[in-house]
């Protein structure tokens, strides 16, 4: 059970999350200040949730106070709305994340437990050994990333998508003298053409009539890292004045002729062959050995299948307690049956691959049964689909709920009222499921 020290100095407001908290299984300390905090004698903490307007030392404060003890744990500082620039200043200081009021309580109980999944694989205190596996390809990869760490060297990570890339680019930040500041993701596939720029590096307020100025995902990470994840994707347009900014380390908001001096350290990562896209005049010479000063391979999961035992144990145990199911292992068929597969979709499928199989498990032990991977034959049952979406989703449907009914009838030999609960459904909506699809 992860333990959660929360500092919020409104009684019924703090009342309210540390239930939400507790009842989402965290084991939640709360203070109304930081001066109770700093008297503790223990502040072993999994993670923080501090109010940033707190009455002496607010958030901040305390997060600084905690790092010059020598103390280290992800926090997420809770603002006002609309004060991002206060939340901006909370990250530089070491904040991991915010959540401005009013928020659901759900949201934030979502935000903690990435972090926590996120800052356990790159936790100081596990370093490398954080990156599972012991295949030739990964040790390679941990050692270069262990031997860049140090330095502010430009790093291109390659590898196809769900291989690790934002994991080792997070790990060198923390393996860095700039793990307490900020490390900021850029999605190059995630932001449209037209707000690249705004996006980047800011809008001088005034810009126009009614614009609001805004801090650049850049600005925000000056003092610690920025990973620019699927560079191969970044528009050519916005790739020269990139480039600029790799050189000169300086930055213009969109509207402002000012410059802004920037120390940050940058990391990239592309599942692309970043040489025949510069051949294609898809991405800039200049800025490809900008960029590839560091290269880092990550190795497909088809060719470290010798890691997949020890991927699928670490995924168990992580699944089977954040879905507070006691599974115990896998049975040697159904491992059998990952080892045959070739992983197209890499770590990232195998974990939701374990996820499924978890909340499938029936018993102690994962069974070939509760492994849902997609084969060459379900391929050709999805091409005979109807090509309109809604007919191919019902169809889909049907078929799923006949076949996981018939498995229930089957683990419940025949007993209805058995399989119904099983299921997770009343014994009538059973009877009318299987009388729709004409079970016996």
């Amino acid at each position: 059970m992860n333990s959660i020290l929360l500092v919020e100095d409104i009684n019924n407001f703090r009342d309210m999350l540390k239930r939400h908290l507790e009842n989402a299984g965290f084991n939640v300390v709360d203070f109304p200040d930081a001066e109770s905090v700093l008297k503790r004698e223990d502040l072993s903490f999994d993670a923080g949730v501090f109010d940033l307007k707190l009455r002496k030392i607010d958030g901040i404060g305390l997060i600084k106070k905690l790092r010059e003890r020598g103390i280290y744990f992800p926090v997420i500082i809770i603002t006002a709305y609309g004060d991002v620039e206060t939340a901006v200043k909370a990250i530089r200081s070491g904040a991991y994340d915010f959540i401005q009021k009013p928020f659901d309580p759900e949201v934030l109980i979502n935000r903690l437990t990435r972090m926590l999944h996120e800052w356990k694989g790159v936790s100081e205190e596990i370093g490398l050994d954080s990156i599972i596996g012991n295949s030739s390809g990964i040790k390679r990869a941990k050692e270069l990333a262990g031997n860049v760490a140090m330095g502010d060297t430009n790093v291109l990570l390659i590898g196809e998508s769900g291989t690790g890339k934002e994991l080792f680019a997070r790990l060198i930040h923390v393996l860095s003298n700039r793990r307490s500041k900020p490390f900021v993701v850029v999605n190059s596939t995630a932001i449209p053409e037209t707000l690249f720029e705004s996006e980047l590096f800011g809008i001088e307020k005034g810009t126009a009539t009614g614009v609001e100025g805004r801090i650049g995902k850049l600005e925000i990470a000056n003092g610690g890292t920025v990973f620019f994840d699927e560079i191969g994707d970044m528009p050519v347009e916005v790739q020269s004045k990139l480039l600029r900014v790799i050189e000169d380390r300086t930055i213009f908001r969109v509207g402002s002729r000012k410059g802004i001096k920037l120390d940050i350290r940058f990391i990239f990562a592309t599942n692309r062959d970043l040489r025949k896209e510069v051949e294609k005049g898809n991405f800039r010479e200049d800025l490809f050995y900008r960029v590839a000063v560091f290269p880092i391979e990550l190795p497909p999961l088809r060719e470290r299948k010798e890691d997949i035992p020890l991927l699928v144990e670490y995924f168990i145990d992580l699944y089977s307690h954040r879905i507070k199911k006691h599974v115990e292992g896998i049975e040697e068929k159904a491992m059998d049956l990952l080892l045959e597969y070739n992983w197209p979709g890499n770590i990232r499928e195998l974990e939701n691959v374990i996820e499924r199989a978890i909340i499938l498990c029936k018993e102690k032990m994962i069974t070939p049964e509760d492994i849902m991977i997609y084969t060459p034959e379900k391929e050709e049952e999805y091409e005979n689909l109807p090509m309109n979406l809604k007919e191919a989703g019902e169809i889909a449907l049907k078929r799923a709920e006949v076949s996981v009914i018939k498995r229930a009838l089957r683990e419940s030999n025949g007993n209805k009222k058995k399989a119904a609960k099983l299921l997770g459904i009343s014994y009538k909506t059973l009877y009318n499921k299987m009388n729709q699809y004409g079970i016996d």
